[in-house]
């Protein structure tokens, strides 16, 4: 049985026993999407919520966890996708496309602090999340991809230059992070994963400058990394949705990750 379908199976029940909740689940559930459940795991000192996808069949899965843009940071999960970031629908194209996805969701900044002040929590929170996933029954641990945008991909690449266990890293037009990405520019010798790089061509300056920096870095220290320019149109918000970009990392995670098991 599924996670999502044990889920809803107890969500059934509790709406038999309790009429309130079933006015409660018909707001919430459509939020999440089909496939889509809401999960708790462990951080240092709480808890975090995040979005899991589970492949229909049996495992073990290659697993991706994807870590969203600040549009999440700055007007919670909700806000963004109400603004059309749409991280469920992710979450479940990367399921059914055979690997099972973990989104963890980071905190929401309150108002007036930037995200600077976050920034280290930001990557403790993903790697915590890497670590958990590996303990999870349906997943290979020894195929895990690293996947984010925007403030999520800086956040990923922060991570896997750390030195994480990891077959494959994919960053969706990293965020300049006002220079943090050049600090990270210069530990990429030690990042040792297959990295895919995607950008779209009427992104902003910055994000642009910042993803020629990380293409040349990576090539000077003989690193495997493939990039893609799009020219098609989307600039920045190409990335909050499955679009046309997808085939490449469906293809990209399938190459470096292999396929769920037959």
């Amino acid at each position: 049985m599924t996670l999502g379908r044990f889920l809803r199976q107890q969500t059934a029940r509790s709406c038999q026993a309790a009429p309130v909740f079933i006015f409660l689940l018909l707001f919430v559930t459509p939020v999440w999407g089909a496939g889509v459940s809401k999960v708790s795991f462990p951080t240092v000192d709480d808890h975090r919520d995040a979005l899991y996808c589970r492949p229909e069949g049996a495992g073990p899965f290659p697993a991706v966890i994807f870590n969203h843009g600040s549009i999440v940071d700055g007007l919670g999960w909700p806000g963004a996708t109400k603004r059309g970031y749409q991280l469920d629908a992710i979450c479940q194209t990367l399921a059914e496309d055979g690997f099972l996805a973990f989104a963890p969701i980071r905190e929401k900044v309150p108002r007036g602090r930037g995200w600077q002040s976050y920034d280290e929590r930001y990557q403790e929170v993903v790697a915590r999340a890497i670590d958990y996933v590996k303990t999870l029954q349906d997943v290979d641990s020894s195929r895990i991809g690293l996947m984010g945008f925007s403030m999520g991909g800086l956040t990923s690449l922060k991570v896997a230059v750390e030195g994480k266990d990891l077959r494959a890293v994919l960053l969706l037009a990293p965020a300049w992070g006002r220079g943090l990405l050049g600090d990270e520019v210069q530990k990429v010798p030690s990042l040792n994963a297959p990295v895919l790089l995607l950008v779209e061509a009427g992104d902003e300056p910055q994000i642009l400058k910042g993803v020629a920096m990380l293409e040349k870095a990576l090539q000077a220290n003989k690193k495997e990394v493939r990039v893609i320019r799009y020219n098609r149109g989307g600039g920045h918000e190409l990335f909050y949705k499955v679009d046309y970009y997808w085939p490449d990392v469906r293809d990209f995670l399938r190459e470096k990750l292999g396929g769920a098991p037959k």
